[in-house]
């Protein structure tokens, strides 16, 4: 031990984020890299430290296991190799315990502030550790169940996600045991009362036999309430992970797919995982379960009389025959259903998302008609469908009927014939197994088509989660801090079904902290360019370097986030003006708010609002004006303090108003930030560093604002129909250089 134990140890002062910090410690230890910023992005974190189920769930969604436990300073020396670990400090901070030791029976622990500069190992003795810890240790290990995430969705996958809860599933098991035989009872208790009491009148078997019934009575209802209550908890976590699984994985999807997929069609395929749930939890474990009726049942049937029970068998064989004969077109009928529904469903999400324009071009009954084309065409589907499974259902339930009814004709019959007592004294018994083994083999049965539907929800989803996610999503990608030297070279891309390329070897480079005023006509590529850089589509050829690194090489989350970016058209979030302008950074106090509204132009606005940073948006922000929806958007991509910033078309939606006030601050939020600013407003881009022009995809010419007037034809034009009036002249700022072909320099 070669630390020095420091006489007295000062307990954090600043321990914002202390218990974040150590996790980045220690998946670091894992080979894990993370991000601070991120982690309070994505979790939604405040200013203040994070609580320990907090700082769990962020663990668990990196990859790590987390359990909190709370040890004694002699347990602490037991943990061996379940270090590193988290302790937990009084005054709310965290530290990363990397090392315990005993010297000359002095025992110690080595310690390393999160909060520190520089990684400095402390030893602390026990009595100053207690001082300063209340007990409180988080431990962690890989887990490596997460890469079950990378497996295709498939029956496989969700029958290993049900037996992961292997304890849980294995006692439902023993309860459904227990209860099958415990179902024996009422038919033994029948017949003992019919043979034994009934026929010798005795009342002490009586008493005997009603109180013996009693007590598996009472262990019956008390197996029926721990067995509903450990598929309740099943059910629930089966559920929640199937859903969350979802979810993360339809998240993580290109953003082509969404752009050439309809919305209400991915709403539809989301929600098939309902049928996948019901399956699992419904139908399927309630009649495997009750199948185990089957096991204790049909030996006690045998045992009374194998004739019968060989005609229940028979009974069972026709039953599930029928039904497997018509599973096929009864599944080719419900792949129509489905369609129909997708159409519908589709339908539906288009014309509320739409509704703006269908009540400006009174549209109502167009959508009505369209509608009820839908709601017809899905009608006959269904009906095709319940067909089908109503012949399925008239051909079953005589069958199930004469399993119970015929069998025990027979049995009367046979005890007729025989003159057999044994007949006699079972029929009755037989009778009450009869019905018992009737349902779940009914149910089994039915199950066949359920099963159908459930492969078919698993096919529908499957190929919706399948889908090749987004690279850049490994965790292992470049986290640095951006500066916003960004360079172009020779980069070309076209879009899928494209027959021509969207950006056609375009080169260029953008000094850090420069402005790069981005025009060219329609489809010219510009917003393409701010596409490729926040790494929307990677699959371009050439090179796109941020900060001298190919942007591919960095984590898309991390990238994302180190931008900021505003479109023509911003979506807003149901909630507060303050909740949406803070969105991007859940931990900003209110006066970064304020600035940040300042900066977008917003804070004119808000203040004369009667709620103002409080006051709701609806969804839509139907309460809000373009204009003002476009300066929130401005404020909410500034929150972060971005050293990239785009503005793509971001003033075209302002009245003049507004846009005064957002150019009047350009020079504000420009300084110190690398700023690519797109516009058809050529207004705006004058004071540019430098000005690139777009046509068809290539670079047509780069330059200041006077250069371009004098020697570009299209700048020039679009200047002149524009502004016949003399443009101001930009003050100096430094010059981005340009490497594309054919263009002065």
């Amino acid at each position: 031990m070669t630390d020095q134990i420091p006489n007295a140890l000062v307990v954090q002062e600043d321990s914002t984020h202390s218990g974040l910090r150590s996790l980045i410690l220690i998946a670091a230890h894992f080979g894990l890299t993370l991000s601070l910023k991120q982690m309070i992005r994505d979790h939604m974190l405040s200013g203040s430290e994070v609580s320990t189920p907090e700082l769990v769930t962020c663990a668990q969604d990196v990859g790590l296991k987390a359990t909190a436990l709370t040890l004694t300073f002699s347990g602490l020396m037991q943990l061996g190799n379940a270090l590193p670990v988290v302790v937990r400090l009084r005054g709310g901070g965290s530290m990363v315990l990397s090392e315990v030791g005993d010297e000359a029976g002095r025992a110690w622990v080595k310690l390393r502030d999160p909060m520190s500069a520089t990684p400095i190992d402390m030893v602390v003795d026990r009595s100053q550790l207690d001082e300063m810890w209340g007990g409180e240790v988080i431990l962690f290990k890989r887990d490596h169940e997460i890469e079950d995430k990378a497996k295709p969705f498939d029956i496989g996958m969700i029958v290993n996600l049900v037996f992961r809860e292997r304890r849980t599933v294995r006692d439902v098991a023993i309860c459904a045991v227990a209860m099958s035989i415990l179902a024996l009872a009422p038919i033994v208790f029948w017949r003992e009362m019919i043979d034994r009491v009934l026929y010798h009148h005795s009342m002490n078997t009586f008493v005997v036999i009603c109180t013996l019934m009693g007590i598996l009575i009472a262990f019956d209802i008390i197996f029926a309430a721990i067995r509903r209550s450990l598929i309740l908890h099943l059910t629930t976590r089966i559920d929640t992970q199937l859903s969350t699984y979802m979810f993360d994985k339809v998240l993580s999807l290109p953003v082509d797919y969404f752009e050439r997929t309809q919305v209400g069609s991915i709403a539809h395929d989301m929600n098939e995982i309902g049928k996948i749930r019901n399956f699992l939890v419904g139908q399927m474990f309630g009649t495997v379960l009750d199948m185990f009726v089957l096991f204790v049942f049909l030996p006690v049937m045998a045992f009374y009389s194998p004739v019968l029970t060989i005609v229940v068998a028979t009974f069972c064989v026709l039953i599930f025959t029928s039904i497997g004969l018509m599973v096929p077109t009864l599944r080719a009928r419900s792949a129509v259903v489905i369609e129909a529904e997708s159409a519908r469903h589709s339908f539906m999400i288009q014309t509320l998302q739409g509704i703006r324009t269908v009540k400006s071009l009174a549209l109502d009954n167009r959508q009505r008609k369209m509608w009820d084309v839908l709601v017809a065409r899905g009608a006959r589907a269904r009906l095709a469908e319940g067909a089908t499974s109503n012949l399925i259902q008239t051909v079953v339930a005589p069958l199930e009927k004469l399993l119970v009814s015929g069998t025990y004709a027979l049995g009367v019959y046979l005890a007729i014939e025989t003159n057999d007592p044994v007949y006699t004294g079972a029929l009755f018994a037989f009778l009450l197994l009869s019905q018992r083994v009737a349902a779940p083999l009914v149910q089994a049965g039915q199950l066949i088509n359920q099963l159908d539907e459930a492969r078919a929800a698993v096919q529908i989803v499957g190929n919706l989660v399948n889908q090749a996610p987004e690279e850049g999503r490994t965790g292992h990608g470049v986290k640095n801090t951006l500066h916003g030297h960004l360079e172009f070279a020779k980069v070309r891309f076209s879009y899928k079904g494209s027959t021509s390329p969207a950006l056609n070897d375009v080169t260029f480079e953008i000094a850090q902290g420069t402005t790069l005023g981005v025009m060219g006509r329609s489809g010219s590529g510009k917003t393409t360019i701010t596409r490729l850089l926040q790494r929307l589509h990677s699959d371009y050829s050439g090179l796109i370097k941020l900060d001298g690194i190919d942007v591919r090489e960095y984590d898309v989350d991390h990238l994302r986030g180190s931008l900021g970016v505003v479109l023509q058209e911003n979506f807003l979030f149901t909630g507060s003006i303050r909740d949406n302008i803070m969105i991007g950074k859940p931990d900003a106090t209110f006066d970064e708010v304020v600035v940040a509204a300042r900066l977008g132009g917003a804070e004119e606005f808000i203040d004369k609002l009667p709620q103002g940073y409080d006051t709701h948006i609806y969804e839509g922000s139907p309460n809000l004006s373009g204009g003002q929806r476009q300066r929130i958007a401005i404020a909410r991509a500034l929150i972060t303090n971005p050293r990239v910033l785009i503005l793509d078309e971001a003033t075209s939606a302002l009245d003049a108003e507004s846009e005064a006030i957002v150019n009047a601050n350009i020079e504000r939020i420009a300084a110190g930030r690398t700023m690519i600013i797109i516009s058809h407003r050529l207004a705006s881009l004058v004071r540019a560093d430098a000005i690139l022009v777009l046509d068809r995809g290539a670079v047509h010419d780069i330059g200041k604002h006077e250069e371009l007037l004098d020697r570009c034809d299209i700048y020039a034009s679009l200047w002149n129909q524009q502004n016949h009036s003399t443009p101001p002249r930009a003050p100096a700022r430094p010059t981005l250089a340009y490497r594309g072909p054919g263009v002065a320099q």
